[in-house]
């Protein structure tokens, strides 16, 4: 493993320029919350001499079950969707079968395009997951322009795996796995819009939650969006948080009477504090709180640094303003082919259960490097050890 240690870069004086942002390696922030980065930079997954083909890539957060036979899956999530396997994780092996392979069905209306596992919870032999359905429309007639980014529209789904965890399907014929979206159909041309990435699932009191990044139609407006369920196997069984309690629910827009439903674009939450944290999420036992983690920057600091920020919650839906752990080039501040990173999540090696929701006094900051880019599939898995400790009065 390539390592470097990022001790050696404390204390820093960070300036509110591109040029700090654009430093490398990642550099960490200096300060004195409770949540700390406390070792080296390894690399989990070398997509130069690690990958099964071009496009196995981490494309998405990482995510960790364990399976009732005690061994590791983490998912690297493309839209063929492979993992690395192992006794812990220091041990992981990539394994080349695919867990899941897109359907790319070319309609819009059914939710099947291109698909990433994006979360999951494992119960034994059986792994239900949330899947990030991108439809490309780019790729077929309607799209005059074919620009990726101008026919993009994305929906959350279900699928689930009976063999803990070696396949997933389609066991809730498309379009009724639909899990989460907005209110309007596909607009070719017209932008990014739809509900895209949960985050891992956690389980406190018997529910499970997690959370959803919503582009909304037209304006393009972006925030987080809280969603719960009893009944991991019911898609339609979601209900987002809509400000007073877990009330809305997710339409279809395309079959649903959305003037009777009233159907709404779920409600932002804690969106001044967060911003658009959504990438992770466990309930910490160090500091009974929970932490969310994801990439953002913070105007109301200066300097103010780009990068991955966590926040801190005891209710899931009430946050404390989001704190720096790592400043890092993020993708949408890169100018051209230079190296970004993305996607981080928090994973405590040690955690209890099958499903690594709850973190320790210590856990690993998981994220992808870019090495050339957004542009380029040269994409490594990263990880670097994090500290978790009450701040001393």
């Amino acid at each position: 493993m390539r390592m470097i240690d990022l001790r050696l870069f404390l204390p820093i004086a960070l300036i509110a320029t591109q040029a700090a942002a654009d430093a490398d390696p990642p550099r960490v922030y200096a300060q004195d919350g409770p949540v700390q980065i406390a070792g080296e930079i390894e690399t989990v997954f070398d997509w130069t001499t690690d990958r099964c083909d071009d496009e196995h890539i981490p494309d998405l957060p990482t995510r960790a079950f364990r399976g009732a036979d005690g061994q590791i899956s983490l998912l690297t999530n493309h839209y063929t969707a492979r993992r690395m396997t192992g006794p812990d994780f220091d041990n992981l092996t990539v394994d080349c079968a695919a867990l899941m392979t897109s359907t790319r069905n070319p309609d819009a209306d059914m939710f099947s395009n291109h698909e990433w596992i994006a979360a999951t919870w494992a119960d034994g032999e059986t792994v239900h997951a949330l899947v990030h359905n991108e439809y490309q429309g780019n790729r077929y007639l309607g799209c005059d322009s074919y620009d990726y980014f101008q026919c993009w529209y994305n929906a959350i789904t279900y699928v689930r795996s009976d063999d803990a965890g070696a396949t997933f399907r389609h066991v809730i014929p498309a379009p009724d796995h639909l899990v989460a979206n907005i209110p309007e159909v596909y607009a070719p041309d017209e932008g990014i819009f739809g509900a895209f990435s949960p985050s891992n699932i956690i389980e406190r009191d018997g529910a499970y939650f997690a959370f959803i990044k919503v582009q909304t139609y037209p304006f393009g407006e972006q925030h987080v969006c809280l969603m719960r369920t009893e009944t991991l196997g019911d898609p339609d069984s979601w209900l987002y948080w809509d400000g007073y309690g877990f009330n809305g629910h997710f339409a279809d827009p395309y079959r649903d009477d959305l003037r009777a439903l009233r159907a709404t674009t779920c409600t932002p939450v804690a969106l001044p504090e967060i911003a658009q944290l959504y990438e992770g999420i466990t309930w910490n036992t160090e500091l009974e709180r929970f932490i969310l983690v994801g990439s953002s920057s913070d105007p109301s600091r200066d300097p103010n640094p780009f990068g991955f920020y966590y926040a801190l919650s005891e209710d899931l839906v009430n946050w404390e303003p989001r704190v720096p752990l790592l400043e890092v080039r993020l993708p949408w501040r890169a100018s051209g082919p230079e190296t970004t990173y993305i996607y981080p999540t928090l994973i405590d090696h040690d955690a209890p259960g099958q499903n690594f929701d709850t973190s320790g006094a210590e856990a690993y900051l998981y994220f992808t490097r870019l090495n050339f880019g957004s542009g380029h599939l040269d994409r490594d898995l990263m990880r670097v050890r994090v500290a978790i400790a009450p701040v001393q009065e």
